[in-house]
């Protein structure tokens, strides 16, 4: 009897490699129709893949009951007015709705001393990267309650170059984070997903970036600043974990040279100068983890930018309860803005995959409930993204689908929902931004003058909130 072992082995070994080849191919469309992709490794993939579903269904937001406990918001009957986003408040006055903020910015608003600032973390992805949109939030919210200050810097991320208000260095420090998974380890991460493991001698710098307007004028004809509240702080406060003693030297150019000594402690810890300045450096006497630093003031508001390129969100699930809540200790905040999205879907992308998706941001959602228990968070929803079609360039399939299931996550968490989606102007709005210059050519990305636009709307939507 022949033996065709070998012959069955070279046939199945080429099958394998023609697939392996289809893998690599992209989506391949003939005429309205787009073939399946090939993914010999799909069982092996936690996400579920593109399931072809077609255009998903908008959902309903499902409103969990209100506790006995709690009474309706005072601010429940806002009148938003006419071309300003609401902020949808499923709360009804229940810690993790808007109340808080609010009552923060109505406390700013009377010039009332809380004796520390308002503070907002924003999260998202690389659509607010570089600080563009947030940059001009920030300055925006500083002008009209107080403040002054970038906030938050992560201590070694190579990306606050690209912010146009501060100039950072940094040197003998390794960067972990949450997108590039070579030794990360997210229970040892801060809250921005990244942390560094600083040796002795290390040393980090940071000073204000003077910005001029392209378009505004003082009385002599002379260009303002863009942003003129990031140009100096108040206070520049370290945050690190130690397994050993470590003397931090913060110096300050023309200010007096300070030395702040910590002891061990598995908790994370902080140190700070607190002078007047518009730059500052800090070098370890011996080995830390360094998360980052917060250049603020004592009143006012500050935005703190938490970007993460390329991210769905998803993985800011995996912090540590235990260090959101000592950080809460050490720098509470009065609003966590959680906007995602653009990385979560392809145009392919169906009802399963989409259901997953907001499973794990589920988990997002009762994460940061838990680790600000009195803090408001809001639910933004991700932006438009442009997709080409046969009729031109339009929103990607589905888009409308997630922002509806975002509303839905709201719904059901009792916290906030805002429509990024349509506050920068609905379907087919990113394709109207690149047109006119102002986003990139993959049609997900804005530059600084779309950012601005933006932001304009997130901020008349917080002040007409309080508006009465």
């Amino acid at each position: 009897m022949r033996d065709f072992s070998q012959k069955t082995f070279l046939w199945v070994a080429a099958v394998v490699v023609v697939l392996l080849l289809l893998h690599l191919l992209p989506p391949i469309t003939i005429g309205d129709v787009t073939l399946r992709e090939v993914n010999l490794l799909s069982d092996l993939s936690d996400a579920p893949q593109a399931d072809q579903g077609g255009i998903i269904p908008l959902a309903k937001p499902v409103v969990a009951p209100a506790p006995d406990s709690v009474q309706n918001s005072k601010y429940a009957h806002i009148s938003w007015p006419k071309g300003v986003e609401p902020i949808e408040d499923f709360s009804a006055g229940a810690a993790g709705g808007m109340d808080h903020f609010y009552q923060m910015l109505d406390t700013l608003r009377s010039k009332s001393d809380i004796g520390r600032p308002v503070r907002i973390a924003y999260y998202g992805d690389s659509f607010i990267e570089g600080d563009i949109l947030v940059e001009y939030l920030r300055e925006m919210l500083q002008a009209k309650f107080g403040g002054y200050g970038v906030g938050w810097l992560d201590a070694g991320n190579g990306l606050n170059q690209y912010k146009q208000t501060i100039e950072t260095h940094s040197s003998g420090m390794t960067e972990f984070m949450a997108m590039k998974s070579g030794g990360y380890n997210a229970q040892q991460a801060g809250i921005a997903e990244r942390y560094y493991q600083a040796s002795a001698g290390a040393n980090m710098t940071f000073r204000s970036r003077p910005t001029l307007s392209a378009t505004a004028k003082g009385s002599d004809g002379k260009p303002l600043l863009e942003f003129p509240h990031t140009q100096k702080w108040q206070s520049a406060r370290v945050y690190l974990r130690t397994a050993a003693p470590v003397s931090l030297q913060m110096n300050v150019t023309g200010g007096t040279p300070e030395t702040r000594t910590l002891q061990a402690s598995e908790k994370v810890q902080m140190a700070e100068t607190r002078q007047w300045m518009n730059n500052v450096s800090v070098g370890l006497s011996s080995a830390a983890t360094l998360f980052g630093i917060a250049l603020e003031t004592d009143n006012g508001i500050v935005v703190d930018n938490f970007s993460m390129r390329g991210s769905s969100g998803i993985t800011l699930s995996n912090l540590s309860s235990q260090m959101l809540a000592e950080f809460n200790a050490l720098r509470p905040y009065d609003l966590v803005i959680i906007q995602f999205g653009t990385n979560a879907i392809s145009a392919n992308s169906g009802e399963k995959h989409l259901k997953w998706y907001m499973e794990q941001m589920d988990k997002v959602v009762e994460l940061f409930k838990k680790g600000y228990p009195e803090t408001s968070i809001l639910v933004m929803s991700t932006p438009d993204r442009g997709a080409r079609t046969a009729q031109g360039v339009g929103t990607m399939k589905n888009i409308e689908a997630l922002v509806s299931y975002q509303r839905q996550l709201a719904a059901q968490h009792r916290v906030a929902f805002y429509s990024l989606f349509n506050a920068m102007g609905g379907s087919g709005s990113m394709a109207k931004f690149c047109e006119q210059g102002m986003g990139s050519k993959d049609y997900i990305h804005i530059n600084h003058k779309a950012g601005q636009m933006i932001a304009k709307h997130i901020f008349d939507s917080f002040v007409a909130a309080i508006a009465r």
